[in-house]
């Protein structure tokens, strides 16, 4: 008889233990966090950063949700010695629900005043974005190559998914480096990541999975060698960077479950 009422009391407390964890029985997800790098520097036309601008609003704003952060900074030619974000929010994290303490209503208010404290937050960073994009900022620079080291530092701990998203022509235009007057070959690709590697500048960035938004050039054959170098140059960061999401706009947004840290 006792064991009789054992085996009748387990599936009884197995049962009760799953409706006591619903409606919240999978781990909550930590997030994904976005860092973007917007190029401000002279080779960037107005026409370029409005877009720019929409596809932030239109595409990346509205894909964040609760839990998320987003951060905004600027590639130019101080980015390394002047770092300073332009835009930069973590959204709220929805609660976790537990049975053995939460009441099913009081849980579905909590999450949607979350839910509303994520609206309201999206729509005061859209306007900070708006007003980030209606300044007018020309940098005599362009250091793509700063901007990823501080990228490294910034997603260094981050518990979310790494998301980094490259709004820029992708020509590196420094007094060390100007893409534009490079005599490109495989050698010569080669011969720049080894440089790069050797001077510390070429980050860790694994796990992070990488977007380019404006890639372009004053001719095809130099937007191919540009790619190509870029292509070689994150292959060497250990970050997730896919041909198809290097483009002259914003592509396979929102990132794929696939494009994400190991």
């Amino acid at each position: 008889m006792p064991g009789a009422l054992h085996r009748a009391i387990t599936p009884a407390v197995i049962l009760l233990t799953q409706a006591l964890s619903s409606p919240s029985a999978a781990a909550t997800s930590p997030g994904t966090a976005v860092i973007i790098f917007l190029d401000f520097s002279g080779s960037i036309q107005s026409g370029e950063r409005a877009r720019y601008q929409r596809e932030i609003e239109t595409l990346i704003l509205p894909s964040l949700s609760a839990g998320d952060r987003l951060l905004m900074a600027p590639i130019h030619d101080k980015t390394l010695t002047e770092f300073r974000p332009l835009v930069q929010v973590i959204l709220p994290a929805k609660p976790e629900f537990s049975g053995w303490r939460d009441n099913v209503l009081t849980y579905k208010r909590r999450v949607k005043e979350v839910e509303m404290r994520v609206l309201d937050l999206k729509a005061k960073v859209k306007t900070e974005v708006a007003g980030v994009m209606g300044k007018r900022y020309s940098s005599p620079y362009t250091d793509i190559f700063s901007s990823l080291l501080i990228a490294q530092k910034l997603f260094h701990d981050e518990p979310r998914r790494k998301v980094l998203v490259l709004m820029s022509d992708m020509i590196e235009d420094t007094p060390e480096y100007n893409f534009e007057k490079i005599a490109w070959s495989p050698s010569a690709v080669e011969k720049l990541l080894v440089e790069l590697e050797a001077k510390a500048l070429i980050p860790e960035l694994l796990g992070v999975c990488v977007y380019v938004s404006g890639a372009s050039a004053k001719s095809a054959a130099l937007a191919e060698d540009i790619a190509r170098f870029w292509e070689g140059y994150f292959r060497r960061t250990g970050a997730d960077m896919q041909p198809s999401r290097y483009a002259h706009v914003l592509l396979h947004w929102p990132p794929s479950t696939s494009c994400r840290s190991e």
